[in-house]
């Protein structure tokens, strides 16, 4: 896959990005001042659309394509183009950290 987030990402105040390619997704790990989120992407198995999952790395034992999907936090998205995947990624994206900004 060649999504590249990190331009929409630095604009939202990342420090660092760094996309790893394992063999069941593409992990975008998001690094801001105060925290870091994983963010899962991969193609649909039985349509062509982009699935996301955006999660806090504190709520996951590993950086792992498995363990970031199957997490009961963080917030999917799914969505047919890339416009569109970017735009749901930067919104779940702020919708978590302003809940883990809350509670500091």
């Amino acid at each position: 896959m060649k999504i590249s987030l990190e331009p929409m990402l630095k604009d939202l105040g990342a420090v660092r990005v760094k996309t790893v390619k394992q063999r069941e997704c593409e992990v975008v790990v998001v690094e801001f001042k105060d925290d870091i989120f994983l963010i899962s992407l991969s193609r649909g198995g039985m349509t062509d659309n982009y699935v996301a999952k955006v999660v806090p790395s504190t709520k996951v034992y590993s950086w792992g394509c498995i363990d970031i999907e199957y997490s009961p936090y963080g917030l999917y998205v799914v969505a047919e183009d890339e416009e569109e995947l970017t735009k749901k990624i930067i919104s779940k994206l702020n919708i978590l950290r302003s809940r883990t900004s809350d509670r500091t």
